[in-house]
């Protein structure tokens, strides 16, 4: 019995097909990258030790080429001080010239090349021998001499000299040459190899293409146009039309199609009876809704009184700081007034009366001022407080309102490494509620402290408003902390959605908000936010709504 193959899933024949074909890309780029590095390896050794062998030969012939002129030039000038630095000048390319020799010996490894060496080295012997001598005859004014050993001895060495050296560079020019072919045959061959490869690598793609599209044609059943014709009039509803497939198929689409078209019609009855069974159980969820919704307006009240409490637990701190000082500063005048009573019976000099005046004066000027600070706290609070609670509509300048909300904050901001700021033009005067708007500005602010700075050592709060023309505002609540999410997006107004849920969130803070913008100040609110750069919420409201003609824009 013939060994059947294991049925595999389109996405595993593909995943198997185009492995093949990845695979053999890789083998393709490691052979490449294998002839690429033999390419490497032949332009290095050129590169390494050919080239630089050419070099070092042309130096020595340039050093001694120095070396003839010099010698040329010391017969010729008579100043003393010019002949020295021309025999030191043959001194220092003759040094020269052994070092460079030096290097050729280890670097020149070819028989030829070894042999070329060997004669330079004779002849150097010789030649260095001749310099000697010469320069001795120099130094010793015998010119005559030093002229007849320079045309008879040194011109000779000289010459046999240069001839092996041009011998030498031609014999590594060659093999400059050999390496240059070696290295346009290497890139030959990667090219050829590569070539074979892309074109193996095509012949094995359009096999694939072919075997997917002949297994795809059998697991369908038929021709993609009449599958999809026969699911799109299942889809609309008619499940009475007949589908051609092959008697021995039973595991194409079409056969699933079929077999599902029956499963419909029976689901469609049980249907039904299930859309009996959901009208009963409608009018109960109606009950529980209901329910539900009394919750959350509890909870709703549950929140506005809970910041209320929050308000006031601040309020109270920033008062400490005024009310202490003013009872120091009290306590300060008591004394001081005692003891200019007690210094008044004896008599009071006019330096101390100068003294007790000034003291007076200062600590009255601190009362009054920390008495004032109090006092507009006091105000600002009662103001707010009131606002929230009566959600009561009148005339306000908006950059007070905002003052006084971002004032009643500050004991909470001032606990934390972020800033909160305004910039609200002053002659924007409103018709509207301040204690709803206030409570939707709150609740925009802690959303950024809570959410926006979350695990945050720094961050800022920007509320900018603007009029937008005659009858509108837009008022705007930015932070540069963490972002939304994009699919938290079309969330964040549900209620009791909150990414922090035991955490300080109740899920209600942008619900309350829309509700407020939405209806209480008839405006629309909008939110732009973008991960790690920070969320803004702006709202568009009516500078008018109190009165019976306001104009409402409700257009988007």
């Amino acid at each position: 019995m013939p060994m059947e193959l294991p049925q595999l899933k389109i996405s595993q024949r593909l995943a198997l097909s185009y492995g093949a074909v990845i695979l053999l890309l890789i083998a393709m780029t490691f052979v490449g990258i294998d002839k690429l590095h033999t390419l490497s390896l032949t332009t290095d050794d050129a590169l390494k030790d050919k080239y630089p062998k050419t070099i070092l030969v042309n130096q020595v012939i340039a050093d001694l080429g120095i070396i003839a002129r010099a010698m040329r030039n010391a017969l010729i000038l008579t100043d003393a001080d010019q002949v020295r630095e021309q025999l030191t000048d043959i001194v220092n390319a003759s040094d020269k010239m052994a070092a460079v020799l030096q290097q050729l010996e280890l670097r020149i490894t070819d028989a030829k090349g070894k042999e070329l060496l060997k004669q330079i080295e004779i002849v150097n012997s010789a030649y260095i021998v001749n310099q000697a001598d010469f320069i001795s005859l120099v130094d010793a004014h015998k010119m005559g001499e030093a002229k007849n050993l320079l045309l008879v001895d040194v011109y000779g060495y000289q010459n046999s000299y240069f001839e092996l050296l041009d011998k030498l560079n031609l014999e590594q020019g060659n093999l400059m040459d050999r390496a240059s072919q070696e290295v346009g045959q290497t890139y030959i061959n990667a090219r050829n190899v590569m070539y074979a490869l892309v074109v193996i690598a095509a012949l094995l793609s359009f096999a694939i293409t072919y075997v997917i599209s002949h297994s795809l044609l059998r697991q369908l059943g038929g021709e993609p146009d009449y599958a999809a014709e026969i699911a799109r009039q299942i889809a609309a509803g008619n499940l009475s039309s007949d589908i051609a497939i092959a008697e021995s198929d039973h595991t194409s689409l079409l056969y699933a199609m079929g077999g599902m078209r029956d499963s419909l019609v029976q689901r469609g009855n049980a249907l039904q009876e299930t859309n009996r069974e959901l009208a009963q159980t409608v009018g109960k969820l109606a009950e529980t809704i209901e329910t539900l919704n009394r919750a959350r307006d509890d909870l709703v009240n549950s929140e506005k009184l809970a910041a209320l409490g929050s308000l006031v637990a601040g309020i109270s701190h920033e008062l400490n700081t005024p009310i202490g000082n003013s009872i120091m500063a009290a306590s300060t005048l008591s004394d001081v007034t005692r003891e200019f009573a007690k210094a008044s019976t004896t008599g009071v000099s006019r330096s101390g009366l100068n003294l007790y005046v000034k003291t007076v004066t200062e600590a009255g000027e601190i009362l009054i001022r920390n008495l004032n600070r109090a006092g507009d706290l006091v105000t600002s609070f009662k103001q707010v407080a009131v606002d929230r609670e009566s959600s009561q509509g009148r005339r306000f300048f908006l950059s007070e309102t905002i003052g006084e909300i971002l004032m009643m904050l500050q004991p909470r901001i001032k606990k934390t490494p972020f800033v909160i700021q305004q910039d609200i033009p002053i002659d924007i005067e409103l018709a509207s509620y301040p204690g709803p708007l206030g409570q939707v500005i709150i609740n925009l602010i802690n959303n950024s402290l809570l959410h926006g700075f979350d695990r945050r050592s720094s961050g800022t709060v920007t509320i900018v408003a603007r009029q937008i023309n005659i009858n509108e505002i837009e008022i705007s609540v930015q932070d540069n902390g963490n972002g939304i999410a994009p699919e938290n997006l079309k969330r964040i107004y549900d209620p009791f959605f909150t990414t922090k849920l035991g955490a300080g969130g109740s899920g209600l803070g942008l619900h309350i908000s829309y509700n407020i913008v939405a209806s209480l100040l008839r405006g629309r609110i909008k939110v732009v936010s973008e991960i790690d750069v920070g969320t803004t919420f702006t709202m568009r409201l009516p500078m008018d709504v109190l009165s019976p003609d306001a104009v409402i824009d409700r257009e988007a």
